[in-house]
């Protein structure tokens, strides 16, 4: 890269304002974060005055830039409370510097002989090598942007201490982020992998850029193009037919260019399924550059927040009691990412002016106040550290989240406590109902007890949760449809048919799909009720004669993680009932398989777990319950519940039903009103599916053509086919009428 002679700037930063109620609570758990910091901090011997964190080693050498910024922002508090960090604010302020110091020393524009330790905590491609990823590629080199706003943030609270080696470093850091991004166009992408967090990171590194550079000679022309980073980050294809005027004299549509991220239901989709984290990342990317344009004394362009109140109103209604989103198409990233939902949550507090984050946000803070108080100031439990692997790296690595908790306290610095939240009843009750997302291929029923989920693209799932969520039910891929191996055939889903019959506080759906290159008919039938209660009844019918090795239905990710502080041994615990028994289940993580506890449950039609939530069931295959403890690849320590699983390999005929499972979901059940439930399935026609619960009878046809059935002769007494214990159904006037169902119709009516 061509050397500028340019220095960084801070004449303009701006101090932050005094604590204030919101402020102080981030405050608080960034002070107990700082010894654990200090736990993981080492000096790097190959230049003076420099060190690093977690080893020094990870991908955009995040593993230092996030450590330093926070500790920065910690020091600058008004508050600073030295007994509870266990070292100076001015201490605090040289660590900032040492680990400033090893970044620009180890970026691509340092020395070359400055290169990273060789041992990684991690993944062992970081090690060795610089940060930067010159010759990456786009994805990596552009991510880089985060790890420059990083230091920006912190050059701009320690500016006092850099001298001029420090100054130029910095600078040629942001001039090699500008000469690589500043006249590269925005990417378009909306399926399998939007460009939503893409392009956001690199405004993000833009501006970081940019704001160390105030007298760059391209700085007019670097901005315009930022803006459209910015602008681009989240857009729809409804934006380029838009002529209306925004900004600078454009149009929508001239700033939009047919680039889009965001499908038009205003879902988005990354790795493949729609994802809450990288739709969020719309808000909480521009909030960062937005913090960062404050510190700096700057305006904020309006490009920075097109469309991202639509992006929150979408997420708002997914959100449980601890201020976690419903993952509608499941999780593959660890589940616990309350440092993020907080930022998240403050942003659309602060920058989209919205109440109802204000109460979302205080959720999520709740919910990490907690954790750290019970962990020792962790963002990571210990034995989850010490255990668990994620996908990329150690669980340990995930201790950097702290970063979020610090952005949320900038925030809430620059720009005071926020909005008033709303009462919590008043909430919920703009909140509930039905949520239909055509494109992102899923509904969502926010209802008095949680929420329900039905995907039906890229992934098809139901996830059913009480207003815990994310605390109780995990997000695992797959949850309570099933799933199957079968010889000789790939994996692969073709779409059927879809009908989806919703109401304000209800809604049933019928669902076909062709799985394993046509070789296997799955019809799905979900009733979900205003009082939370779900049918979720499926049945997987052989098109042609095939092997089948293995099916699980009715799976759930029963969360059993001392995360939450709940218990003074800081581990989970889960009380399982079921008919006949009952047990208590220890949530901790090992290093072994051989300490998974499995208990087998064949022979029960009911379970409830700790008298929160109870299913009453009826399958094909044997009923288990998996204690877990060691975790391959970790999400959560998740116990895990099957209600249906098929091991032996057996061979179908084509017409023949290979499995099958009705399931009642009842949140907020103690396990003695689930043995008590009334839960009846009808016997109907071949292509007809009948239940009857709570006064409802919930019917559909999967068949093309229409038809009709007694529901009185399909529940008559001595026919019926109670899966839980009880007496038969009363046969109501309803009950005695001819039900006609169109044909693939499914349908909810008063059956008393």
């Amino acid at each position: 890269m061509k050397q500028v002679n340019l220095f960084t700037d801070f004449g303009t930063v701006t101090s932050p304002g005094g604590e204030n109620d919101m402020s102080r609570p981030y405050l608080q758990v960034m002070l107990r974060w700082v010894p654990v910091a200090m736990q993981y901090f080492n000096e790097w011997p190959d230049r003076t005055n420099c060190g690093h964190f977690f080893g020094g080693v990870l991908w955009y050498g995040q593993e230092t830039a996030m450590p330093i910024m926070t500790l920065a922002l910690t020091a600058i508090s008004p508050e600073f409370d030295e007994d509870a960090a266990g070292i100076s604010a001015a201490e605090l302020r040289r660590i900032a510097l040492k680990g400033l110091r090893y970044l620009c020393f180890t970026h691509d524009t340092g020395p070359a002989n400055c290169v990273r330790p060789k041992e990684s905590w991690g993944r062992p491609e970081p090690a060795g090598t610089k940060w930067g990823e010159r010759g990456a590629g786009f994805f990596r080199e552009s991510q880089c942007g985060r790890t420059i706003a990083a230091l920006a943030v912190t050059a701009s609270l320690i500016h006092d201490l850099l001298g001029d080696r420090e100054r130029e470093m910095l600078a040629n850091i942001a001039a090699d982020y500008l000469e690589r991004f500043g006249e590269m166009d925005p990417r378009s992408g909306v399926y399998f992998d939007t460009q939503m967090e893409e392009n956001g990171w690199t405004a993000l590194g833009l501006v970081a850029s940019m704001v160390l550079l105030p007298r760059h000679p391209k700085l007019r022309q670097f901005w315009e193009q930022a803006k459209l980073w910015m602008f681009r980050t989240a857009t729809m294809p409804r934006d380029a037919w838009d002529q209306s005027k925004f900004a600078d004299g454009k149009t929508v549509a001239e700033l939009c260019q047919r680039h889009y991220t965001m499908l038009p239901d205003g879902t988005a989709e990354n790795h493949g399924f729609v994802h809450p984290s990288y739709i969020g990342s719309g808000i909480t990317l521009a909030a960062y550059a937005a913090n960062l344009l404050k510190l700096f004394g700057q305006s904020l362009p309006p490009h920075l927040f097109w469309h991202r109140r639509h992006i929150y109103e979408v997420m708002k209604p997914w959100c449980d009691n601890t201020g976690a989103p419903h993952c509608v198409q499941g999780m593959d990233w660890p589940y616990f990412s309350y440092p993020a939902h907080c930022f998240l949550h403050a942003a659309a507090n602060l920058y989209l002016y919205d109440a109802d984050a204000a109460l979302l946000e205080r959720r999520a803070l709740e919910t990490v106040e907690r954790s750290a108080v019970a962990h020792g100031g962790r963002m990571v439990p210990a034995d989850t550290a010490n255990f668990c692997h994620g996908q990329q790296d150690p669980a340990l690595m995930r201790e950097r989240m702290i970063a979020s908790i610090a952005l949320a306290y900038l925030a809430h610095r620059l720009m005071g406590a926020g909005e008033t939240p709303p009462e919590a009843a008043d909430f919920e009750n703009r909140v509930s109902g039905v949520y239909a997302y055509p494109h992102g291929g899923a509904l969502v029923h926010r209802h008095v007890l949680g929420a329900t989920s039905l995907a039906w693209r890229n992934r098809t799932m139901v996830l059913p949760c009480t207003r815990e969520g994310m605390k109780l039910i995990g997000p695992a891929a797959g949850s309570m449809l099933g799933t199957l191996e079968i010889r000789g055939r790939s994996e692969n889903t073709r779409p059927v048919a879809l009908k989806i019959r919703e109401e304000i506080d209800r809604v049933c759906v019928l669902l076909i799909q062709d799985l394993a290159e046509r070789s296997v008919r799955r019809q799905v039938f979900l009733v979900s009720l205003p009082n939370g209660k779900c049918l979720i009844a499926e049945r997987l019918i052989a098109l042609k004669m095939v092997t089948v090795i293995r099916i699980d239905q009715g799976v759930l990710s029963i969360i059993n993680d001392g995360y939450f502080g709940d218990r003074d041994d800081r581990r989970g615990q889960r009380h399982i009932f079921w008919k006949g028994g009952d047990r208590v289940f220890s949530g901790y993580p090992l290093r072994s398989r051989r300490d998974d506890v499995t208990v087998d449950l064949t022979g029960t039609t009911w379970v409830n777990i700790d008298d929160r939530c109870g299913m009453v069931f009826r399958g094909t295959g044997r009923t288990h319950y998996d204690n877990r403890h060691y975790f391959e690849v970790w999400h959560a320590t998740e116990d895990e519940l099957v209600l249906s699983r098929t091991e032996s390999a057996r061979e179908f005929h084509t017409g023949e039903q290979i499995a099958g499972l009705a399931t009642l979901w009842c949140p907020g059940q103690l396990h003695q009103q689930t043995a008590g439930q009334q839960f009846f399935v009808g016997r109907t026609p071949r292509d007809v599916f009948a239940a009857e619960f709570d006064g409802f009878l919930c019917a559909c046809n999967f068949d093309e053509e229409g038809v009709a059935f007694s529901p009185a002769t399909a529940f008559a007494s001595g026919r019926e086919r109670s899966v839980s214990r009880g007496r038969a159904a009363a046969i109501s006037a309803e009950m005695n009428k001819p039900l006609r169902l169109a044909g693939h119709e499914p349908k909810i009516v008063r059956s008393q």
